[in-house]
């Protein structure tokens, strides 16, 4: 048996011990390191990427408190929604503003009330004795004290001695609801 290791073995356990202590940095150094770095990393970009988001979303704000701003300090205040089941001042308004036609009617279609803003539509046709007073009564629906939007409006202007003017269409007036109703 033999007692004394020769120089190549000296050699090759010194390049193993050389192996065990890179393999056992990386081990157990390096690479926890670096996974710790990476997670970092991950993390500031997630921070940043809110940050940014965080940023937009007070740009925005801000943006609408100024929009707010100038409306609520102009000369006449905003309109807002009407609550819901207003049809009574709706018909008060519409007679006020077709009273001015020679004659109109009005056809009411169900109410969507399954959202929080109800759409209420109406169809009417009116006739006027002239293009200018169709206009005026379509631009005074336009612009009435309940949120409303006219649709689907057909103009129809006579010939010859009864030159009336005849519209129809669909006015559809929006109402807020705090409960939307469930359909069954």
């Amino acid at each position: 048996m033999r007692r004394q290791l020769t120089t190549r073995e000296w050699m090759l356990l010194a390049l193993l011990g050389v192996i065990l202590l890179i393999s056992g940095y990386m081990l157990l150094f390096y690479m926890p390191m670096t996974a710790e770095r990476d997670r970092c990393l991950g993390e500031t970009e997630s921070r940043r990427t809110e940050i940014e988001a965080a940023r937009l979303r007070l740009e925005e704000k801000r943006r609408m408190e100024r929009e707010l701003e100038l409306l609520f300090s102009a000369e006449t205040p905003p309109l807002s929604i009407a609550d819901y089941d207003n049809l009574q001042p709706v018909m008060f308004e519409l007679n006020s503003i077709l009273a001015s036609t020679q004659d109109y009617s009005l056809s009411f279609s169900t109410v969507d009330a399954s959202q929080t803003i109800v759409r209420r539509s109406i169809s009417l046709s009116f006739t006027t004795g002239t293009y200018e007073s169709a206009k005026a009564v379509l631009q005074q629906l336009h612009d009435s004290a309940f949120r409303c939007m006219l649709d689907s409006v057909n103009v129809n202007v006579g010939q010859g001695e009864r030159n009336a003017v005849s519209v129809n269409g669909t006015i559809v007036f929006f109402e807020y609801q705090a409960q939307p109703q469930q359909t069954a």
